[in-house]
């Protein structure tokens, strides 16, 4: 590959990049933030939210919320989903640092179109024992066995309800 090649390149991903951006400046159901890879991760998630709980009200945290990224009220109950998106362009498939502070934990795995291919979804916050946050942990590789960190409780590939909530929209 030539340095123009490598440029061009550079340019084609800067104008979706700034695509993206405008999307993110413009719709609620896209998270504000410089990660896209964690942002189209987030959209999904809130497109199953919206999906599973069509009455309720959704909200993005602030950047400075580390436990916690959507909050779901539904009549007086709140939950507090954190998300976590890694992609097939990752190499390790280490997950960000996953921070207390929720009661939900959704894990995505996109695929090189940066579509779910894995959807994992965690409510055992006791994963943490005296630990803050948790770090260096993997990914669980969709259809593989035992390719995840094992002290997370991945449980069920959930992509079959993930994908039915996006084709309903």
């Amino acid at each position: 590959m030539s340095h123009s090649e490598i440029q061009e390149v550079i340019k084609k991903y800067a104008k979706a990049y700034s695509e993206f951006q405008d999307w993110q400046d413009s719709h609620p159901a896209i998270p504000g933030g410089d990660q896209k890879t964690g942002c189209i991760g987030e959209y999904y998630a809130y497109i199953y939210l919206l999906y599973s709980y069509p009455d309720a009200e959704l909200k993005y945290g602030t950047h400075s919320e580390k436990g916690w990224d959507i909050e779901l009220t539904n009549g007086i109950s709140k939950t507090r989903i954190q998300v976590k998106t890694v992609s097939q362009f990752s190499k390790t498939r280490t997950i960000s640092p996953i921070h207390k502070g929720w009661d939900v934990l959704y894990l995505l795995y996109l695929n090189k179109e940066l579509y779910p291919i894995g959807f994992w979804i965690i409510e055992d916050a006791e994963i943490f024992g005296e630990r803050e946050k948790l770090t260096s942990r993997k990914c669980p590789i969709p259809g593989k066995l035992n390719t995840g960190s094992k002290d997370i409780p991945f449980g069920e590939n959930l992509i079959e309800p993930l994908e039915n909530a996006i084709s309903s929209f």
